[in-house]
C-alpha cells in the first residue's frame, strides 16, 4: 500500500505553533516599548529647536548690541519679551521658554539667570522618570555660547 502525504501533520503543526510563540514573545518587548523611542526622538526633535531658537534669538542680539554679559537685556521676538544672558536667551522661563514654544508633554523645572551658572530644564511629562528624561540649558558666559545636556535614561 501506499499513502499519499498531501500536507502537514498535526505535531508538525504543533511545532511550528510553539516556534512561532517562542519567536513573538522574544520580539514582542522590543516592537510594543515604542514610546521610549518616541519620548528621545521628541527630546532631540526639541533640542534641535532650542538650538535654532538660540541661533536666532543671538543674532537680532548682535544687530541690537545687546550682548553683555553685566546686565541681562530683553529683545522682542514676535511680540514676545525674550531675557537674554550674553546675548543668547536666559535659563529661565521669560528667557529660552519664551523663544521655544514647548508645549505638551514638555515641562519647564527650574530657572535661574543670574550668575554664570544659571540653567533651565525642560522634561517630559509623562515620560516614567520625568527627572532623567530631560534636557538641561545651561547660560551663556562671556567664554561660550549655551550648553544642551540631553538626559534619556528615564524615558
Amino acid at each position: 500500500m501506499k499513502f499519499n502525504s498531501n500536507g502537514f501533520t498535526l505535531i508538525e503543526l504543533i511545532i511550528v505553533i510553539v516556534i512561532l510563540g517562542i519567536l513573538a514573545v522574544a520580539a514582542a518587548p522590543r516592537f510594543l516599548d515604542l514610546g521610549t523611542d518616541a519620548r528621545v526622538a521628541a527630546l532631540k526633535s526639541l533640542e534641535g529647536s532650542m538650538r535654532t531658537a538660540t541661533d536666532l534669538v543671538n543674532y537680532k542680539a548682535r544687530i541690537e548690541k545687546k550682548t553683555d554679559c553685566a546686565t541681562d537685556p530683553t529683545i522682542d521676538m514676535e511680540g514676545e519679551t525674550v531675557t537674554l544672558r550674553c546675548g543668547y536667551p536666559c535659563p529661565h522661563p521669560s528667557g529660552i521658554a519664551v523663544a521655544v514654544k514647548a508645549e505638551e508633554p514638555f515641562t519647564w523645572v527650574g530657572g535661574n539667570c543670574g550668575g554664570q551658572l544659571g540653567a533651565i530644564e525642560v522634561r517630559i511629562s509623562d515620560a516614567p522618570d520625568p527627572n532623567t528624561c530631560k534636557i538641561r540649558y545651561t547660560s551663556a558666559r562671556s567664554d561660550r555660547r549655551p550648553a544642551f545636556t540631553a538626559t534619556t535614561d528615564g524615558c
